[in-house]
């Protein structure tokens, strides 16, 4: 069955209550104390822990029934920054992917009230809890959390929120960004029709306006429409194309395909995320599959990496590339026969660097993300 998330209000002090009292009882090595103090709350102090400033409750609702709940709050004195403070998914629903689902969530309302990292909490020796969040973007930090009843701290693990304000820009941005936008195929289209057989299976990442799929598929390939803004699906949709929402750091991918197609897609991706990326590139085709990709040219160092609202007035972040350390980054990623060019067209004001690469053919299947 499908899973709604909504948001809560203190009209639904009713329903949060159980389901907070549950999320609290599921850790009481961690939340014992908060768990006695909020057992008999009366409910004028429900409906105040749901008036903070800025916070977003999230209910996951399956046939009427909360199979699932977070809350994330920004932090009084860090705009940039925010907390999630409660997750609890019921036992039944487990292993469904329901953590990711909310917190994503709650990612994506928190940034377009400025938020820019979001942290948490969990118990120590807590490993499984650990490894779940570090699988949805979150990272141990040394900054020690509270003080626990047995006198150790929780620790805090953050996740940076770069890719989620870069998708917002998009998302407020779809009319804009289709007006500024020439009509004109990608050179990457010929790039990649040089290197792959006829009627090949490729997998589009950032198709946006749908420009390059359709001269893709004028060319006769089968193309996998996918973009990580819901504006952009929904018009691939509208237009009569089969499209998908893809979060190109956490959800499956599919496959096997013969080639994934990246064109200015991965110069939005942190340096620090890029080489997991490519490796989900990798996997996402067949041995011998091709990748094909542009990104912007600059240092390669890092140095000039950042934020810009150029073209969208809206900032998204870039990561700029030179060829060697492109070219070092898709080989650490696992491919061969890797080709890093300048593809600067005359007069651009900005320089470009496109690659190509293939899967080994002795590269064994590897299935986790073919989902």
């Amino acid at each position: 069955m499908t899973i709604a998330l909504r948001r809560v209000t203190a009209e639904d002090w009713d329903v949060w209550r159980p389901v907070r009292l549950a999320a609290l009882t599921d850790a009481p090595q961690a939340f014992g104390s908060r768990l006695e103090d909020w057992q008999d709350a009366p409910e004028h102090r429900w409906r105040t822990r749901l008036s903070l400033p800025g916070a977003v409750d999230l209910l996951a609702v399956e046939d009427d029934v909360v199979v699932g709940m977070a809350s994330g709050v920004p932090d009084a004195d860090d705009p940039a920054l925010a907390e999630l403070i409660s997750m609890w998914v019921a036992p039944d629903a487990r292993g469904r992917g329901l953590v990711a689902l909310l917190v994503d969530e709650v990612a994506r309302v928190l940034v377009a009230q400025g938020v820019a990292h979001l942290e948490l909490s969990v118990v120590p020796d807590n490993d499984r809890a650990r490894r779940a969040y570090e699988r949805i973007g979150f990272t141990a930090t040394d900054t020690p959390g509270d003080r626990l009843p047995d006198g150790r701290h929780e620790t805090v693990m953050r996740r940076d929120l770069t890719a989620e304000r870069t998708l917002l820009a998009y998302e407020r941005g779809a009319d804009r960004y289709t007006e500024r936008t020439d009509d004109h195929r990608a050179g990457l289209v010929d790039d990649l029709l040089a290197l792959v057989p006829e009627r090949a299976h490729v997998l589009e990442l950032g198709s946006g306006t749908g420009r390059d799929a359709d001269a893709l598929e004028s060319a006769g390939l089968r193309v996998d429409r996918t973009d990580g803004s819901v504006a952009f699906v929904d018009r691939l949709r509208a237009a009569g194309h089969d499209a998908r929402v893809l979060d190109v750091r956490r959800d499956g991918w599919g496959g096997p395909y013969d080639a994934v197609f990246a064109n200015a897609v991965l110069l939005h991706v942190p340096r620090s995320d890029t080489g997991t990326v490519l490796e989900r590139a990798r996997r996402a085709v067949r041995p011998g599959g091709v990748l094909a990709a542009t990104v912007k040219r600059g240092d390669g160092d890092g140095q000039g990496d950042g934020w810009s609202d150029r073209k969208l007035d809206d900032p998204r972040w870039f990561t700029y590339w030179d060829e060697d350390a492109l070219a070092g980054a898709v080989t650490g990623a696992g491919w061969v026969a890797v080709d890093v060019r300048e593809t600067t067209r005359p007069g651009a004001e900005e320089r470009w660097l496109t690659v190509t690469a293939r899967r080994p053919e002795e590269d064994g299947p590897d299935e986790e993300d073919r989902s």
